[in-house]
């Protein structure tokens, strides 16, 4: 009796470990399923959208990109000739907006985004020059457009934020120079070429509404789709190379404050403008 007591509990204490084992290991994958949080529909794998990424070609054939981070942490409102040559003047360089939500800094997030842009751009095999990697500086519009044209480069990309007196408008759009500018006229046609692919491919990335290309300076101080116009834009005035600048949307507009300061959005905006600026040298 006591022989076939103990071969009993000998099986009943093999059948709890074999148990507890089987537990353990539903529960190990499990866990690996919740890990890699991959999800199974109607026989299809979805990728969360933290994994996804967009794969960048290697383009860039060492071509010169440079980048300004538009404004600065302080400003300097000593003033600085418009273009060559003209007796108009305008403060050096200014702060920038302020997010009507978040109270960000324009120069901050201009800045965020210009050292993702970097990384990308250098990934995709440009050589990138960065006007400034820092808040604290103090470098004039005319100085930023200066160190593009000593580089001869390829495209100057100009990073901004816009901001209008409506919380309601919103939208991605660029800038770039006439061909009656009486000062870079002769970069018109490539700046305006290189702002039409960069806008549309922010846009096409992040699904922002497209504001598209504003021409800067043919009707100074009217408005076209909802933007004034100017014609004092320093950086473009002494720029020898083909620029654009980039308003990556408004941070009067309380949802596109918000989106301005996320990281993940950041990187679609980085994205979009580094395939507009592969679509522009395709051409």
């Amino acid at each position: 009796m006591k022989k076939l007591l103990s071969i009993f509990l000998i099986m009943l204490c093999f059948s709890g470990c074999k148990q507890n084992n089987d537990s353990e290991l539903i529960k190990t994958e499990a866990v690996e399923a919740q890990q890699t949080a991959f999800v199974e529909k109607e026989g299809e794998v979805l990728v969360p959208e933290s994994l996804r990424t967009v794969q960048l070609p290697i383009v860039g054939d060492s071509r010169v990109i440079v980048i300004d981070a538009g404004h600065q942490r302080r400003g300097d409102s000593n003033k600085e000739p418009i273009g060559p040559g003209a007796s108009q003047t305008k403060a050096k360089v200014t702060t920038g907006a302020t997010g009507i939500s978040t109270g960000n800094l324009e120069s901050a997030i201009n800045l965020e985004v210009a050292l993702k842009l970097q990384k990308k751009l250098e990934d995709s095999g440009y050589q990138v020059i960065m006007v400034r990697t820092s808040q604290d500086v103090n470098i004039s519009n005319q100085q930023r457009a200066e160190i593009a044209n000593k580089n001869n480069a390829g495209a100057f990309i100009r990073l901004h934020c816009n901001s209008d007196d409506s919380s309601s408008i919103h939208g991605t759009l660029t800038m770039a120079p006439s061909e009656s500018n009486p000062y870079c006229s002769q970069i018109a046609t490539a700046s305006q070429r290189l702002s039409k692919t960069v806008v549309n491919s922010i846009c096409n990335q992040t699904g922002s509404k497209n504001r598209g290309v504003i021409i800067t300076d043919v009707m100074n101080g009217f408005k076209v789709n909802d933007i004034y116009q100017r014609s004092d834009l320093t950086g473009f005035n002494w720029s020898k190379v083909p620029v654009v600048l980039v308003e990556m949307g408004f941070m009067s507009n309380p949802d596109e404050d918000r989106l301005l300061g996320d990281s993940t959005y950041q990187d679609k905006i980085v994205t979009g403008i580094v395939l507009g600026i592969n679509e522009y040298f395709k051409n």
